[in-house]
């Protein structure tokens, strides 16, 4: 991409870190149909990459000579950390 990417716009490409390439911000993903959240950085093409929802599962997609570009929508300027998710305390039952 030559320019930066507004908030909301998507575009699609067929390398992710190519198309990420000097971009900073968060972006929503998409890949046959598995969607992913990431992060760009200045220095960092991806920053960082979260997938979202169910795993597709690749058994069931057919084979195509060519992948499938990825949809790339800019959803923040922020460059969002991911840090390690709190688990929920366990609570003990009384005997």
């Amino acid at each position: 991409m030559q320019t930066k990417l507004p908030i909301n716009a998507t575009v699609q490409h067929p390398d992710l870190a190519e198309a990420l390439r000097g971009e900073s911000g968060t972006f929503f993903c998409q890949q046959g149909g598995q969607g992913f959240i990431v992060t760009a950085a200045e220095g960092f093409s991806i920053k960082s990459l979260r997938p979202v929802g169910r795993k597709v599962m690749e058994a069931n997609v057919l084979l195509q000579t060519t992948p499938e570009p990825w949809a790339i929508t800019k959803i923040s300027e922020d460059v969002l950390e991911f840090g390690a998710v709190p688990q929920p305390a366990r609570q003990q039952r009384a005997a």
